[in-house]
């Protein structure tokens, strides 16, 4: 491991513990843990983003590991209340890691930017969605755990958002082809966070995105 490498991984690593003690320290300011742990979701989400910026996929799978350990350890020491004690049994927390680990292992030998727009989708279109779900949310609905439309539209939007950019910029497809992926990727992925409660959703919805995306581009 060269220099750089070590202060590549050094930055990362920051990074994130930047995300989970700035979500501890608002907690412990009585924050609301369904808003702290949200905090670490998006962060998370756009910090491991950038992860192929700074160090490779060996090096994800490794920190990637790690903090599902870390949080595991957490939980059963009742540590890290900020992204454990929410109001509704939940084992987000717990897959969040796996999950972007494996989207990683799946997509970023074939194509970096499908790992990297996955991620984005799960921290930003499923974090916001479900902060605004909270705290503005008025119809709720349940499948397999509760929602709520408006969390539902802005996970939508979000998600069209993210992936407008990546097919306006990187595909090749005609423009209209692009629209149509668009909105056909961006319900798909609506319709599984819709669809998994309990932080299922954090499991499934990396792992369409990036398909979606891979196959987009």
């Amino acid at each position: 491991m060269t220099t750089t490498d070590i202060v590549n991984l050094f930055l990362v690593l920051s990074l994130f513990l930047l995300i989970f003690g700035s979500a501890e320290f608002l907690y412990k300011r009585k924050l609301s843990s369904d808003i702290t742990r949200k905090i670490v979701h998006i962060g998370g989400g756009i910090v491991t983003a950038l992860l192929p910026v700074f160090v490779d996929l060996r090096t994800v799978v490794i920190i990637g590991c790690g903090f599902f350990l870390v949080l595991v350890w957490s939980k059963r020491k009742n540590f890290l209340n900020s992204v454990h004690k929410i109001h509704e049994e939940s084992i987000g927390a717990l897959l969040y890691a796996p999950s972007l680990t494996l989207t990683a292992i799946v997509f970023w030998p074939i194509n970096q930017l499908a790992f990297q727009g996955a991620a984005l989708v799960l921290g930003l279109s499923d974090g916001i969605a479900g902060i605004v779900g909270r705290r503005y949310g008025k119809r709720k609905y349940s499948i397999t755990g509760t929602k709520t439309v408006e969390g539902s539209i802005v996970f939508f939007l979000i998600t069209a958002l993210i992936l407008s950019v990546i097919l306006l910029a990187n595909s090749s497809h005609p423009f209209l082809n692009k629209m149509i992926l668009v909105f056909g990727g961006s319900l798909l992925l609506t319709i599984i966070e819709a669809l998994f409660g309990k932080g299922w959703d954090n499991l499934f919805i990396p792992l369409v995105a990036g398909f979606i995306i891979l196959f987009a581009l």
